[in-house]
Parts: C-alpha cells; structure tokens; sequence
C-alpha cells in the first residue's frame, strides 16, 4: 500500500491528540503529486508556519498569512494546498466537535471495519484531500485494514 515513513504511527498506535491528527491530515494534502522527499525536507518548517498544526489557531489564519507562506521559500508553496489546509481546520474542529475526539469520529466513521470507505467519506468532507490522500492519512496515523477472517 504505501511505504512506511519514520513520522508515520505503526499500525494500532494511534495520534495521541486532535493537533497530531491535524498535522498527518495536512501532510496528506500537501503530499499529494510531491515526493515524500520534498514534503519531509519542509516540514519543520511547515509546522511554524502552521502554528504546530493547531487547528484552533490555523482556522484563524486569513489573507495575509497565506500571501506570507506564499513568499516563503521554505514551505511548500502551493496556494490550493495552504487555502485547504486552512479551510480542513474548520471543517476538523467541526467534524471532532460531534464525537469526544477526531480519533473517536475516525471509529464512528467505520475506519476500524472499512477503511476504505471511510477513506471515501473523508475525501468528501475535507478539501483537497482525494481518496489516495486520505488513505495515506489514514494509513500514517495508524489504521490498517483487516484482514477477513477465514470461516
């Protein structure tokens, strides 16, 4: 499926916070049509620019700061990209906000019996996140398809 990356979770050990989360949420969107070399080179960087990936904080981020990232050589300079993950920080509070944590809205969702359908469902509900994207997401924080038993 994908190739395992040191900043992913291992299978079963999940994101311990909604803000860990939101971090692999962006990396996915920023990731997709990028080598993981490209993204892993910026990504401290991109986790300044992006108030440690606090989506309290990042929802809050207008104009101004996505015309300062824009000018930023040592982000990932993609204008959709940085405008979705601002857009995703609303749309992760909100979805988090109906369940005791995105964790828990992940197993609401059905990650734990169907992760692709429930990488379908997020590729609906955040922009810029396609289904790759959002099985790459669900794959870095730790979920993994089961295997069906055999009867």
């Amino acid at each position: 499926m994908f190739e395992k990356q040191p900043w992913m979770q291992r299978a079963g050990e999940y994101p311990r916070s909604n803000n860990a989360y939101f971090d692999l949420l962006a990396r996915a969107v920023f990731s997709a049509g990028l080598g993981p070399k490209v993204v892993e080179a910026r990504w401290d960087s991109m986790r300044t620019a992006f108030h440690a990936f606090d989506p309290k904080k990042v929802k809050l981020m207008d104009e101004a700061d996505v015309g300062r990232l824009l000018a930023d050589p040592s982000v990932i300079r993609n204008r959709r990209k940085i405008e979705a993950v601002i857009k995703n920080a609303n749309t992760f509070l909100e979805t988090a906000k109906g369940s005791k944590s995105f964790h828990a809205f992940l197993e609401e969702a059905g990650a734990e019996e169907d992760l692709e359908a429930t990488a379908e469902r997020l590729s609906t509900v955040f922009t810029h996140l396609g289904r790759t994207s959002a099985m790459l997401f669900l794959f870095s924080a730790g979920w993994r398809q089961r295997e069906a038993e055999v009867a």
